[in-house]
């Protein structure tokens, strides 16, 4: 891959410098707009296993597919969401078919089935299905796409292979690391104690992202190392004007940073270091998500119950899926949450905490609007409506408290509301 003096030089570094000296050559690479001229041969991506070893792929078994008129992306999609993930990888192979490759879906596709599999700790599969769409049949995948493998590489302790496959993206220049792939890398990284190649891959970063330098600092608070998560604090803070950090982002990233600092001095113990952070916190950062439930998820963690539920009086008007799933699961044993002002978006989460405490009146309620006027269905409504995750909260709630009927009924509309979902959607 190097040339032969580079290949010397890299022998003679340690292991660290090994890694710096190639993220130095990776930010040369990426910087030069020709690269991806230089070699027309396509270099298969790594997937970190021997193809052989992996899972077969039958390109034809998808022959049996029916001649509606309904999108293959919808198709996918709906099989995926019934949890009917062997049809969705098994029909989402004519995605790379030479009649449908160049359409725009397709990548889109090749992504819903890796991620669902990952999401289902299915690795093998996704890694076999990422092998064959991009490697055997050389569609161009995405940052997403990749990252999908990275974060199946690092949730099963395999950095190396995740890092792998991040060393070939930048070097194939065709995509670039986003945000999300230093987010993956960083936090494996911090996760197996690697702490100073974490700091030279976030070193190596095209762009300052301040949620990767978060991580980064509460990797070194978390295993003491409080004089260099200061140092890199104080390397960012600066001042708005003449900080790394780009202007748009810098009092969220500053109060972030200050919230992973209090959280440290909680945890040892130390309630006046933590207050006198806390003092000079920018108290109008805590309308933005991010840091708000960072803050209320640490006072709950910590027994300050009080001061959080203050904070979400403040907060409620913005708070999101998050939000809403730190505090029912913090005040359960409060009857009455104020959540009628939250959005829609937020009800799948409010229902499956109430389910899981067995409060159905409560779900009931919330699942209802969810389903309000579902017979002038349209695109938005099924956004927001019941998936197969809300359905299944409601009737293992049911199960739990014994109303078995009711659970039955529920799993009747599923059935129900899914085949219309099946039958009223036309391709585009």
């Amino acid at each position: 891959m190097f040339p032969g003096s580079n290949k010397l030089i890299i022998k003679t570094l340690t292991p660290r410098h090994q890694l710096s000296w190639t993220m130095s050559l990776l930010r040369r690479v990426v910087k030069n707009p020709t690269v991806s001229k230089v070699s027309k041969l396509y270099v298969p991506y790594p997937v970190g296993r021997d193809p052989s070893s992996l899972p077969k792929i039958d390109p034809n078994s998808h022959n049996c597919i029916d001649n509606r008129p309904i999108s293959l992306r919808y198709r996918v999609s709906a099989m995926i969401e019934m949890s009917n993930l062997d049809e969705a990888a098994s029909i989402s192979r004519l995605a790379v078919s030479e009649e449908l490759r160049a359409n725009r879906d397709t990548v889109f596709i090749c992504n819903s089935v890796i991620g669902a599999m990952c999401e289902a700790k299915r690795y093998d599969e996704a890694l076999s299905m990422f092998n064959y769409f991009f490697n055997e049949c050389q569609t161009v995948p995405n940052t997403l796409s990749c990252n999908l493998i990275m974060k199946a590489h690092c949730d099963q302790g395999c950095v190396d292979k995740a890092l792998e496959l991040y060393r070939h993206l930048v070097l194939d220049g065709r995509s670039s690391p986003g945000m999300e792939t230093y987010v993956i890398l960083t936090k494996a990284l911090v996760d197996a104690k690697r702490l100073d190649e974490a700091c030279d891959l976030v070193r190596s970063m095209g762009r300052c992202y301040f949620m990767v330098y978060d991580i980064l600092i509460r990797g070194f608070l978390d295993v003491g190392r409080f004089v260099e998560a200061s140092q890199i604090f104080e390397e960012l803070k600066g001042s708005p004007n003449n900080s790394k950090l780009p202007w748009r982002d810098y009092h969220k990233a500053i109060a972030l940073f200050q919230v992973s600092f209090i959280e440290y001095w909680f945890k040892q113990g130390k309630d006046e270091e933590a207050r006198e952070i806390w003092a000079v916190l920018d108290m109008a950062e805590l309308l933005n998500p991010i840091v708000g439930n960072r803050v209320l998820k640490l006072l709950v963690e910590h027994g300050k119950k009080t001061e959080a539920w203050e904070l979400f009086e403040l907060i409620k008007g913005i708070c999101d899926s998050e939000t809403v799933g730190i505090m029912l699961k913090s005040f359960s044993e409060k009857t009455i949450i104020p959540f009628k002002c939250v959005g829609k978006t937020c009800y799948r989460t409010i229902i499956a905490c109430l389910c899981e405490q067995g409060k159905m009146s409560e779900a009931e309620t919330f699942f209802a609007v969810m389903c309000y006027d579902l017979d002038n269905i349209d695109d938005e409504l099924m956004a927001l409506g019941p998936d197969v995750s809300t359905f299944r909260a409601m009737i293992n709630g049911y199960v739990k408290v014994g109303r078995l009927d009711d659970a039955m009924k529920m799993l009747d509309k599923m059935k129900i509301l899914n085949l219309r979902k099946l039958a009223i959607h036309r391709a585009s």
